[in-house]
């Protein structure tokens, strides 16, 4: 489906921007950094998604990175070099959404920069690409000094 839902609209309603359901669902998604995106590789990765594939349903979105996200900043932000973000989501059983996602992401892995943060959904304790390494590093040393006692653990984790 493809909607033009560009609007402006009160902060009250920015949690319907994705038309996502008012009520919990189980769904597994992660997310791809990448270098670059060619239109052979993002048609290999629809076939594999889209509603062709016979899977369950997936939800795909693109989106051009660059500009303001591109420059330096004192921050944890990673891979402010990527071009694209790739997210794929599956609706459903968490094996089965693998089934689908996982050769998707596959597909990625040659461009792929790393993972962000923000869009690794059930990705349980996968901290693999999260951050480059440098930041992994200042992020660990940050939270030895100042949570020694791992209290906030309930996040993906720095210090290993």
């Amino acid at each position: 489906m493809i909607a033009d839902s560009l609007r402006e609209m009160p902060y009250a309603e920015s949690h319907t921007i994705h038309s996502d359901p008012d009520f919990p669902h189980a769904y597994y998604g992660d997310s791809a950094v990448l270098s670059e995106l060619d239109v052979d590789r993002a048609a290999a990765v629809l076939a594999r998604t889209g509603p062709d594939a016979g899977g369950p349903m997936c939800v795909v979105q693109v989106n051009h990175l660059g500009g303001a996200l591109a420059r330096p900043a004192p921050n944890s932000v990673p891979y402010r070099e990527g071009r694209f973000l790739v997210r794929l989501l599956a609706v459903g059983d968490r094996q089965e959404a693998r089934a689908v996602l996982d050769p998707a992401f596959a597909l990625l892995a040659p461009v792929a920069l790393g993972r962000a943060l923000n869009f690794a959904f059930g990705a349980g304790d996968r901290t693999e690409g999260l951050y480059d390494d440098g930041t992994r590093k200042r992020l660990a040393g940050l939270k030895s000094q100042y949570d020694p006692a791992n209290l906030f653990r309930r996040n993906y984790d720095v210090s290993a």
